[in-house]
């Protein structure tokens, strides 16, 4: 298949120019689950785990991250760190810890939270990894909230990618890493701890 160029450039200068644009980055945000009832004395399905009450301060405190006032509005709160930009997609594991860590972001953008597979404990993150970045080539804003297992395994790539790590490497409950994406590749990813709640 033929490029297609207008009749005043020619191929050569079209990429040339396209080389000195700047590309943009998107972020894709991956939470860990805030704190759920412990496995140990759990008698249900481990999927029906519900949040610790300290889980559901963690889920608000992980709402208050993000921009969530009207979509195009600009949010200014004079003295505060500034926020996130307002999530347009929220994705979850099918676990309920994970589904009930995002209900308060999802409340408070008016957005669905839907369910994925590569987002379940045990998922291979390598899978995860390609999963979010076809998220991020579609642009917006991804919240995913997955699993500590899949979390570290997508660092642990990352790492051995070459990707800029900079500041701790950790995936406590109710954590966020933001995965900076251009051109299709994870070129580095930063890491928020939970908020002291």
């Amino acid at each position: 298949m033929g490029n297609k160029t207008s009749g005043s450039e020619t191929p050569g200068h079209s990429a040339a120019r396209a080389r000195d644009e700047p590309r943009a980055t998107v972020a894709v945000y991956v939470v860990r689950h805030a704190h759920a009832q412990p496995r140990d004395g759990w008698t249900g399905p481990d999927d029906e785990r519900p949040l610790t009450d300290r889980g559901v301060k963690e889920a608000q405190a992980l709402a208050d991250r993000f921009d969530t006032g009207a979509p195009g509005a600009r949010s200014l709160r004079s003295g505060a760190p500034p926020r996130e930009p307002r999530p347009t997609l929220l994705v979850s594991s099918s676990a309920k810890r994970c589904l009930a860590t995002l209900g308060p972001l999802a409340a408070a953008c008016g957005l669905p939270v839907g369910t994925a597979e590569f987002l379940s404990e045990g998922s291979d993150a390598g899978s995860a990894l390609m999963q979010a970045k076809e998220l991020a080539a579609g642009g917006g804003v991804p919240v995913l909230c997955t699993h500590g297992d899949v979390i570290w395994g997508m660092v642990e790539l990352l790492e051995k990618a070459g990707a800029y790590l900079p500041g701790p490497v950790d995936v406590k409950k109710g954590s966020v890493w933001v995965l900076e994406i251009e051109s299709g590749s994870i070129g580095s990813a930063r890491y928020i701890p939970p908020a002291k709640v």
